[in-house]
């Protein structure tokens, strides 16, 4: 059953595991990494895949902050930054193109707002912010919550990420890139005392309006700070906390995990963690038509944050590698 914002989730996908076997540096032996797929991995993803003609439109009704006026805004006329209108971006340019000019990163607001626009995505987004606050013991409507979600660009063939940190493969194995996926990275919150400024308070506001007008039930409007990777620019997107996420943290079901390689199953509680794990892995899997609209060319220069010390820690904040997960 495809969750939506409407809908509880009653089975998530995971169907994929990887096996990492690093280098003995010492011995100057490089041994392979070994890949296992689940049998059932595409026909998972297109069962909960969101047709890419409804996230279209939704991704048109997402509301962002404009970068100048701090007014809702739409109009997405520059790769990290979004405006209400092309006076509000004649006007910050002067500033704003020296962060443009230093941006290397991979993440654009485009793939941010295709994030938000999923409604498989957006569902877990909310579980996972219900966990954070524990908004399944009591709503919070009086004043935002808000939380800083990290947001990178990893290599969208992951066999590959493991090759380039054990040092099996080399940047040169790369001379124009890869393919890339959008990944989420972290899921923290913030004090809003500190964090909520003018502009974010007026995107909450404006949000907290349209759920009352629009008749919907009396809940959390939370606001989630992405991150990008790779620039500072940051952007700040209302999200909608619906009965159905607060109904499954309610019910404190936790999940069975099935390993691809062993076929063995391991049971987890239900957490922040594993939701955005079940997130990232439901990007990953989708391998060929790029559905989601989720995957972007990824440059040499980043995927040198594989290689080394630097590698070890990117590894470390790569999704589980377990292979299909389902409520208990």
């Amino acid at each position: 059953m495809t969750p939506t914002s409407d809908q509880p989730s009653s089975n998530i996908p995971r169907p994929y595991h990887h096996m990492n076997m690093p280098s003995n540096q010492e011995a100057g032996i490089v041994l392979p990494t070994i890949q296992y797929v689940h049998p059932d991995n595409q026909a998972t993803f297109r069962k909960l895949a969101i047709p890419t003609k409804i996230m279209k439109q939704e991704r048109e009704k997402t509301a962002t902050l404009c970068s100048y006026c701090h007014e809702p805004g739409k109009d997405l006329s520059c790769k990290l930054a979004s405006y209400c209108s092309r006076e509000c971006q004649k006007k910050q340019w002067p500033l704003h193109k020296l962060v443009c000019a230093e941006s290397f990163g991979a993440a654009t607001v485009k793939l941010v707002n295709t994030f938000t626009a999923n409604h498989y995505i957006q569902y877990f987004m909310q579980l996972a912010f219900v966990l954070t606050y524990d908004l399944h013991k009591g709503m919070i409507v009086d004043r935002p919550l808000i939380v800083r979600c990290d947001l990178a660009v990893d290599a969208a063939q992951m066999v590959n990420i493991s090759r380039l940190v054990s040092g099996e493969l080399t940047l040169d194995d790369f001379p124009d890139g890869t393919e890339g996926m959008l990944q989420i990275k972290t899921f923290t919150p913030l004090d809003s005392s500190r964090a909520i400024d003018e502009g974010r308070m007026k995107l909450w506001q404006a949000a907290v309006t349209g759920q009352s007008e629009g008749g919907a039930s009396r809940n959390t409007v939370g606001i989630v700070d992405f991150h990008m990777e790779g620039t500072d620019q940051v952007s700040s997107v209302t999200l909608h906390i619906h009965d159905a996420a607060v109904q499954e943290a309610k019910s404190g079901k936790g999940y069975t995990m099935v390993s691809a390689l062993t076929q063995q199953s391991k049971t987890i509680p239900l957490s922040p963690e594993c939701c955005l794990k079940a997130i990232n892995s439901h990007i990953r899997d989708d391998k060929k038509k790029n559905q989601l609209k989720l995957r972007t060319h990824m440059p040499k220069e980043l995927l040198r944050k594989y290689v080394g010390v630097d590698g070890l820690s990117a590894l470390s904040t790569l999704p589980a590698t377990v292979s299909f997960v389902s409520m208990r």
